[in-house]
């Protein structure tokens, strides 16, 4: 009987691809955990130290995350942490006012009972974060709650333009609570954007996704000008 086992080649370059993906998982949590300051240099023969493995996957995670705008990749000092600027976040949040209203206009008539259940579904499992106080699982389900307006909205460049967002939004969220904890009112506008949703009232929930993006923007600027005041 002939072996089903794959070859040993395939075996390792299966294995090394698991164990790229778990340092890049581990690299990007430690990130939006706040774990590694923005700024801070990422020496791959440091963290490979760390996980124990090999510099290969950590190269891999590091241009990963690099491809995502968690990293920046510079000339003399390697792979660096990103920091978002204040006009970073201006342009991003810019953005996401008019396409992400754009996009819950889209999606609003095309949402099914289904596709509403599972954002019923990621907004209880945020509210058990914000309970939690895990403000890495908030910010990524409140993303993946975002998303589905822009997986809906039937315009595949509006979608791509919005994921290739995700990391940065995910970030900024965290970033933004450590000086003003808005979780719950996010939480409770979220709930609005859906009910509106729900009762296809597109316009409504169109409005209420730009006021909830801009509402966070202005947070977000307030709370860091209050984190530069007190640290002068």
């Amino acid at each position: 009987m002939e072996s089903t086992n794959p070859p040993p080649s395939l075996t390792r370059i299966a294995d090394r691809r698991v164990l790229a993906e778990e340092v890049y998982l581990a690299i990007r949590q430690a990130i939006l955990r706040l774990e590694i300051e923005p700024g801070s240099q990422l020496v791959e023969l440091d963290l490979a130290a760390k996980f124990g493995v090999s510099k290969s996957p950590v190269r891999e995670a590091l241009l990963r995350l690099a491809g995502e705008g968690l990293v920046t990749q510079t000339p003399y000092r390697g792979c660096v942490l990103s920091v978002l600027s204040d006009d970073e976040v201006d342009e991003i949040y810019t953005l996401r006012e008019e396409l992400e209203a754009l996009a819950v206009r889209l999606a609003t008539p095309r949402l099914t009972l289904a596709v509403i259940s599972k954002a019923r579904n990621l907004l209880a499992e945020a509210w058990r974060a914000i309970e939690r106080d895990d403000r890495v699982q908030l910010a990524e389900r409140n993303t993946e709650f975002h998303m589905i307006f822009c997986a809906h909205s039937g315009n595949g460049h509006l979608h791509r333009i919005l994921s290739n967002l995700q990391d940065k939004v995910t970030l900024s969220s965290i970033l933004g609570w450590r000086a003003h904890a808005t979780m719950t009112i996010e939480h409770e506008q979220h709930t609005r954007i859906l009910d509106a949703a729900e009762a296809r009232d597109a316009d409504l929930a169109a409005q209420r996704m730009r006021d909830h993006v801009h509402e966070f923007r202005v947070h977000y600027r307030k709370g860091e000008n209050d984190i530069a005041t007190a640290q002068r």
